[in-house]
């Protein structure tokens, strides 16, 4: 899905529509025609459509409400390309309850109204709307007949109108992590609703758990088994990988020519290999690295694995170098030493949560500048606090966390 067109779209229809059933859910409450709350509560649904890495970040969220509503349905509404994650998560949501969404503009209504009226049918008790001030994710709260819809709401802050849909509204902090934004919706839940930013308690960073993906063997023989056939031999080697970037948000992906420089410095060690990883998008960068290259251990494995398979490609692997992006909080279920370059973004609030995680930033000031309340969507063109981190740097950053540093003697 264009991200621009989504954004005009959110924009133009997403006001009207906030407008129209908010002036309807006044006069909804004033006639105190809503369903009677159901207790205890039996069905809870998340809405989160966009971003991998969101939804693993989501997690401690979910698993905090699985442990207060133990035998409460857990249902997931989320874009079809994101249903393979749940499973790698520990089926923490069963597979009959993900509703997803497919992203062709006369697939995306028809499937929003089939998950809608499925949720309508369920008699859903609690919603949580996951989405960062998208209103489309509102109305669907809204339009889905949850009882208590949860969500993030501006108060104060000017602009990301979503009417008044939401029962219990939560103030966003731009500068906590994601991860704790999303455990704060778990506080209001018992009441019967929210209209103040304060919460009646902090989140302690022992919530803040994720699980860990163990290998298998017969997933590690068929990647190793793909890593051979395309040339690369980790019997003796390293291997790191390197995520260029898709072109889904350009503004905060460091530039191919720096990935070739990186990748060349990386390649004067006879020990190392690279792979080159990401989905379809990542083709048109990939072969500008190969061709600029020339090199047998620079390989692709560009739209060539599944979710699973990349686990068991971080798991095989020595060093993961990433813009900041989904497959970035993918690769932190595994032991895998993460080095992720941050531009326009802020690494306080969305970078991965793991001690095997490096973060590099330049700290430009006037980054971070793409924000959840801008819709991401800055006025910049031309991202120096990407271009001003330097191969070379990187380069050496990576040694002195790692013990690659020389190669071994044969």
């Amino acid at each position: 899905m264009n991200i621009e067109k989504a954004r005009k779209v959110d924009y133009w229809i997403g006001i009207f529509l906030c407008f129209l059933l908010s002036g309807l859910n006044h006069v909804r409450k004033a006639l105190r025609f809503k369903r009677n709350e159901i207790k205890p509560v039996r069905k809870i649904a998340f809405i989160k459509l966009a971003e991998l890495g969101a939804i693993i970040l989501a997690y401690p969220l979910i698993n905090c409400v699985k442990n207060e509503y133990p035998s409460a349905d857990i249902f997931f509404v989320t874009f079809d390309k994101n249903k393979g994650i749940f499973k790698l998560l520990g089926q923490i949501i069963p597979q009959g309850n993900i509703l997803v969404i497919r992203e062709s503009p006369a697939l995306f209504v028809l499937d929003t109204l089939t998950a809608v009226r499925r949720l309508s049918k369920e008699r859903i008790d609690i919603v949580f709307d996951l989405e960062f001030f998208s209103r489309f994710s509102t109305i669907f709260s809204y339009l889905s007949g949850g009882v208590k819809r949860i969500g993030f709401y501006g108060y104060t802050f000017e602009g990301l109108y979503r009417g008044n849909l939401l029962t219990h509204k939560i103030q966003f902090n731009p500068l906590s992590h994601i991860t704790k934004n999303y455990l704060s919706l778990c506080q209001a839940v018992k009441q019967e609703e929210k209209d103040t930013p304060q919460l009646e308690e902090d989140i302690n960073d022992i919530e803040l758990t994720f699980p860990r993906y163990m290998p298998d063997e017969k997933m590690q023989k068929r990647m190793l088994g793909k890593l051979k056939d395309s040339g690369v031999d980790l019997k003796e080697n390293k291997l790191f990988l390197i995520n260029p970037g898709e072109g889904v948000l350009p503004l905060r992906e460091w530039p191919v020519d720096n990935f070739i420089a990186l990748s060349k410095l990386i390649l004067e060690n006879k020990d190392n290999y690279i792979g080159i990883i990401g989905t379809k998008g990542a083709t048109r960068k990939a072969d500008l690295i190969l061709g600029a290259l020339k090199n047998p251990r620079c390989v692709t494995l560009v739209n060539q694995t599944e979710l699973d398979e990349l686990l068991e490609l971080f798991s095989i692997a020595d060093i993961l170098v990433s813009n900041d992006c989904g497959l970035a909080h993918l690769a932190m279920l595994t032991p895998i030493k993460e080095f992720v370059i941050f531009g326009p973004e802020s690494p306080q609030v969305f970078g991965p949560l793991t001690e095997n995680n490096y973060t590099i930033y330049s700290r430009w000031p006037c980054s971070p500048c793409l924000s959840v309340l801008n819709h991401r969507n800055s006025a910049c063109k031309n991202n120096q606090c990407l271009k001003c981190i330097k191969p070379e740097d990187v380069y050496n950053f990576i040694l002195s966390n790692t013990k690659l540093g020389k190669p071994k003697e044969r």
